[in-house]
């Protein structure tokens, strides 16, 4: 995953006067959300405070925003473009190609590719439990989803949920690519009812990591527990995520009963390819 930091290339540009003005207060804003968290207001004292730290006057802020409500506005669309960088890490199916390669003998029988199937799906869960849930930008992220509904104005409301809803859109898209290609490698499918859309199976895995990532600010322990499971090897210690990550891969995906060990160790062999994607998202 890319480190926690926010990555003002894709978005903000510096340039000259009024897109110098808005980059260079957005940035002291975003760093001041990392800091002390997400607010829905934003007083005179603490624009004044903004401006100064980025170099800009009362005026110069004026000419770009009319009002405070309109600079919030645009923090929180940028809030929301910035998080999809942090919610998806691409790189990750660079390196479960990697770990697959490493297993392929165990592809060659039902109890080894489930074996397979268990060690990748706790490895992510893991993963994104303790390190994407944990980082500044997907807790702003978050609180931004479950509290913009309650802004008043529903012009500037819309704009944010439209930047949320592109956001979520390109993490379902980035990890929809991931189950296509990992998944029928290891021998599994979606389940014939889902009509080969993996995007409800992306939603509800994401919801489960990032539902008890909200939740382990109020009952750490209850989140962060882990309980010791019988396996082949001896008893393996498994957590909350992983075990809620488990119930939601077994809803979705069976065993696929037309796997050809042999084609998906050629593929490991060959590299990541590239599945088509599903129909259901040529309407957005």
């Amino acid at each position: 995953m890319p480190e926690d930091s926010w990555n003002w290339g894709s978005g903000l540009q510096t340039q000259s006067g009024a897109d110098d003005v808005r980059t260079r207060v957005l940035r002291s804003a975003i760093s001041h959300v990392e800091s002390v968290g997400l607010s829905l207001g934003a007083n005179a004292a603490l624009i004044d405070k903004l401006s100064t730290e980025a170099g800009v006057t009362a005026r110069q802020f004026a000419k770009v925003w009319p009002s405070s409500d309109a600079f919030l506005a645009d923090l929180f669309c940028e809030l929301a473009n910035q998080a999809r960088i942090d919610r998806a890490d691409t790189n990750t199916l660079l390196t479960t190609w990697q770990y697959l390669s490493a297993r392929v003998d165990d592809l060659r029988s039902i109890d080894g590719r489930r074996s397979v199937l268990i060690d990748v799906i706790r490895t992510a869960a893991e993963y994104n439990f303790d390190v994407v849930t944990a980082s500044n930008k997907w807790r702003t992220y978050a609180a931004l989803s479950t509290t913009i509904m309650s802004w008043p104005d529903d012009e500037d409301r819309t704009r944010v949920l439209d930047a949320l809803r592109a956001s979520e859109l390109s993490f379902v898209e980035t990890m929809e690519g991931f189950y296509r290609n990992v998944l029928p490698t290891i021998g599994y499918r979606l389940k014939p009812v889902f009509n080969n859309d993996y995007q409800p199976f992306v939603v509800a895995a994401a919801s489960v990591i990032e539902g008890l990532g909200i939740v382990r600010a109020t009952v750490p322990a209850l989140v962060e527990a882990h309980f010791d499971l019988r396996a082949e090897t001896g008893a393996e210690a498994w957590s909350v995520a992983s075990l809620a990550f488990v119930g939601v891969v077994d809803a979705f995906i069976e065993p696929d009963p037309e796997f050809v060990a042999d084609e998906a160790i050629s593929r490991l062999s060959g590299g990541v390819d590239v599945t088509p994607r599903s129909q259901s998202d040529q309407g957005y």
